[in-house]
């Protein structure tokens, strides 16, 4: 299944190039992707934002958004979290814009969900120009999960945005820059596209009027 998704994320990415709604494909499978850790510096008092060490990731908290509403983020190693290391969090509802230094078109993260399921809903920005969204559930509770996103139109930000209800609970997050890894199948599959379309197109020139 793996492969089919791989198969038809390259044939999106081709099609994607004309059409501003991108495609966003997700995978909880780390092989899908070339994976940079994006650490920060502590912040264990909280802050509105903070950018990775290599700069390439800024994280921005959506204060006032949500219910209870979002508040400052902290970045350190929490005792109640399944995941290992350094990790982010906010108090009341995980609400948080991140903005990437350059153009991408795939980004993970790692995540934990304490108590109580939630939705989070992601929105893909190429400045100020909505490409793409999609969404997904914490389903399983303090247990380490990992969630990749793959986007045929790049993006440069991310509005990820929690629905709980009215309950709370914390979740964890640590963060990847990501490049999605294509098999010879998908390069053989966007292969063929260039050629079909380039058929096409000599078809049309080629009839008669």
């Amino acid at each position: 299944m793996n492969k089919i998704i791989k198969t038809a994320f390259a044939s999106f990415l081709f099609l994607g190039a004309s059409n501003a709604s991108a495609v966003v494909l997700t995978s909880t499978n780390t092989a899908d992707f070339n994976l940079m850790f994006e650490d920060f510096a502590l912040a264990p008092s909280g802050v509105a934002s903070m950018t990775s060490l290599s700069g390439n990731l800024t994280i921005d908290s959506a204060i006032g958004v949500g219910n209870p509403a979002a508040s400052t983020g902290f970045y350190g190693e929490f005792a109640a979290s399944a995941l290992t290391g350094n990790e982010y969090i906010q108090g009341g509802d995980e609400n948080f814009d991140l903005t990437f230094s350059s153009l991408q078109n795939a980004f993970a993260m790692n995540y934990s969900d304490f108590s109580i399921a939630s939705t989070f809903t992601l929105n893909f920005f190429d400045g100020a120009t909505n490409v793409g969204s999609t969404s997904f559930v914490t389903s399983t509770f303090n247990t380490a999960e990992f969630i990749g996103f793959s986007s045929t139109v790049a993006f440069d930000s991310v509005e990820i945005r929690e629905d709980d209800g009215a309950s709370n609970t914390n979740e964890f997050f640590q963060f990847y820059t990501a490049q999605h890894v294509s098999e010879p199948g998908s390069l053989a599959v966007f292969g063929l596209g260039l050629i079909g379309l380039g058929y096409m197109r000599r078809r049309i020139h080629e009839k008669p009027v």
